[in-house]
């Protein structure tokens, strides 16, 4: 019979898998605890949940869910680092802490329903965010808009500025 905490921590993998944006796996071996603080208070801050997982446990929570494919990367030290906010802040939030400190390294991830290996993990960490590529999008969209409406705005001004010379001139005559 399984224990209620084993439960508890099976349960835990599922619900962080099923509630995420994305959910990356991670290699910390080679931090310190002291680094390993400093990483889960800067994905804490970020809005990112960073938990070491024990991979039997981790392996039965994604059992018969669209994770499943990640079973073969929970072999050694596993960390998860997942978001319900955004597809690419965990990435993004370990790839920085990567650059300082060289670890920890990446071992697969899970967005959008799909399995990506490391090399897509570090693609992801360099993409823009959702909301920054809406951003430039409605950006690109405002430009040519507001260069017809400067377009469409000089002949006025031209008429005005052309009569105020004229009401001038009357007026000095």
């Amino acid at each position: 019979m399984p224990r209620p905490e084993k439960v508890a921590h099976v349960d835990a993998v599922r619900t962080s898998f099923e509630g995420a944006r994305s959910v990356i796996l991670a290699d910390f071996t080679g931090l310190d605890v002291e680094k390993i603080t400093e990483l889960r208070r800067l994905c804490r801050e970020a809005g990112v949940e960073f938990r070491v997982v024990k991979n039997t446990l981790a392996r039965l929570g994604i059992k018969d869910t669209p994770a499943e494919g990640l079973t073969d990367y929970f072999e050694g030290p596993v960390a998860l680092a997942y978001s319900s906010e955004a597809e690419n802040l965990p990435a993004k939030v370990l790839a920085e802490f990567a650059k300082e400190h060289e670890k920890p390294t990446f071992k697969a991830g899970f967005v959008d329903g799909n399995v990506i290996d490391a090399t897509g993990v570090i693609a992801l960490s360099k993409l823009p965010s959702k909301e920054e590529l809406i951003s430039k999008l409605l950006g690109s969209i405002q430009g040519p808009a507001n260069g017809i409406v400067a377009c469409l705005q000089g002949p006025l001004r031209n008429l005005i500025s052309v009569m105020g010379q004229i009401k001038e001139q009357e007026e000095q005559s």
